[in-house]
């Protein structure tokens, strides 16, 4: 099937008209539908809805943060630009982040006068560069290059619905696909029911103690220049060393990135692959550890339940 993605161009607007044209045209080289909202940037809560509602629809979504934090919202404090990051997020689309190298000169229509809104914009560049796909640009040629490369790296690595034209399908594919699935749905039957059962005689058996699992990891980095070097590797640990440290971190209420920053406080310096830290606290919710509720805004929050606590209480206990 001939399938098109759908990407969402996130950014500040009048400092980035001629980079957010730039991304335009090569998602359309790319065969990509944008999803620009160049004639509608939010300014209020309403206008907000609206542009998670196109969010919703969209299989990528790309950041492009230059010199400018941009407008604020009064109720959040942070600007709807760094909101519409956050929803990406919380929905779990891969972003593609292009962070402008902070070695460029900029004039001052380019750039932050106002030092609360410089912090603001320094805390969520450190934030979104901490991103697997994330790269640094220094002018729109070198942008452009980047996202080339991020872009087909995102569609290779990471599956997506995308679109098909209606009436394109392909039978044959679409039946191997459903068999592929019942397949995958009687595996992870079997493993319910063995869970169940190893569950109802000793905790002991249950897939924690031991169980081996490999996280990566990323060197923090507080300035980005494009000679900047960051240091990568993968960590290898078991699911109740981790929890018996992350545990101790996440005692009352927490939201997902709450989890994801106590995963990566695991190693000092550093922070976790996004995805992996979230497919460990899935685990972790499956062997009962944690239970996971949505609020009214329709965040996920997560808790320790008893049972986690008795564990947490008993890996972390003075022998």
């Amino acid at each position: 099937m001939n399938k098109k993605y759908q990407v969402f161009i996130s950014s500040t607007y009048t400092d980035l008209v001629e980079e957010r044209k730039t991304i335009l045209n090569l998602l359309l080289m790319a065969d990509c539908i944008p999803a620009g909202m160049e004639a509608f940037v939010a300014t209020d809560d309403e206008q907000f809805n609206v542009i998670k509602k196109v969010i919703d629809l969209c299989d990528y979504y790309i950041l492009i943060i230059g010199g400018r934090y941009g407008s604020i919202n009064e109720a959040t404090g942070i600007s709807y630009t760094e909101m519409e990051y956050e929803y990406a997020l919380s929905k779990n689309i891969p972003v593609l982040v292009f962070a402008l190298d902070d070695t460029v000169e900029l004039n001052e229509s380019q750039k932050e006068s106002d030092v609360i809104k410089q912090g603001k914009l320094a805390e969520f560049k450190l934030r979104a560069m901490r991103n697997r796909l994330a790269s640094v640009w220094k002018d729109t040629g070198d942008l452009n290059g980047k996202a080339a490369i991020a872009i087909m790296r995102a569609k290779q690595e990471i599956s997506r619905p995308g679109w098909t034209r209606g009436g394109e399908y392909n039978q044959t594919e679409l039946l191997k696909q459903i068999v592929d699935l019942q397949k995958q749905n009687e595996l992870l039957q079997k493993q319910l029911d063995e869970y169940k059962i190893s569950s109802n005689s000793n905790d002991k058996e249950l897939p924690f103690y031991g169980y081996t699992i490999k996280l990566h990891y990323t060197e923090r980095c507080l300035i980005y220049t494009a000679s900047t070097t960051i240091d990568e590797k993968d960590v290898e640990t078991t699911l109740d060393e981790l929890f018996k440290f992350i545990s101790l971190r996440l005692t009352a209420k927490h939201n997902s990135k709450d989890f994801v920053d106590a995963v990566s406080s695991f190693v000092s310096g550093y922070y976790v692959d996004r995805q992996q830290a979230l497919i460990v606290k899935n685990q972790y919710i499956q062997l009962g550890l944690f239970s996971a509720t949505v609020n009214k805004n329709n965040e996920e929050i997560i808790t320790l339940t008893e049972k986690g606590r008795e564990v947490m209480n008993e890996l972390n206990a003075l022998i």
